[in-house]
């Protein structure tokens, strides 16, 4: 996934060396997360009215940065050591 797939004030979900991630754009910097609700395991999904990670599952939110905004959940979305190699976002 290449950083310019990230616009500015968005949130993109896909996967980088296998795993499931989620990256929202800030406008001055990446956060990269671990996609998987730490309620259930399901993958969340970025509403951009609310601009929150939302699991469709049981309903939990999570802010941008990750940390939980309603639960059932109640451990954040864990964030990801990464670099920027020529754009590419690569995983540490």
């Amino acid at each position: 996934m290449k950083a310019a797939d990230v616009p500015a004030g968005h949130g993109v979900t896909g996967d980088l060396g296998g795993r499931k991630v989620a990256v929202f754009n800030s406008g001055e910097t990446l956060t990269v997360l671990d996609n998987t609700c730490t309620h259930m395991g399901c993958q969340t999904n970025w509403d951009e009215k609310d601009q929150v990670w939302d699991c469709p599952c049981h309903g939990s939110r999570y802010s941008s940065d990750g940390s939980v905004v309603r639960g059932p959940a109640m451990d954040p979305l864990p964030p990801l050591p990464y670099h920027l190699a020529d754009g590419e976002i690569v995983l540490d």
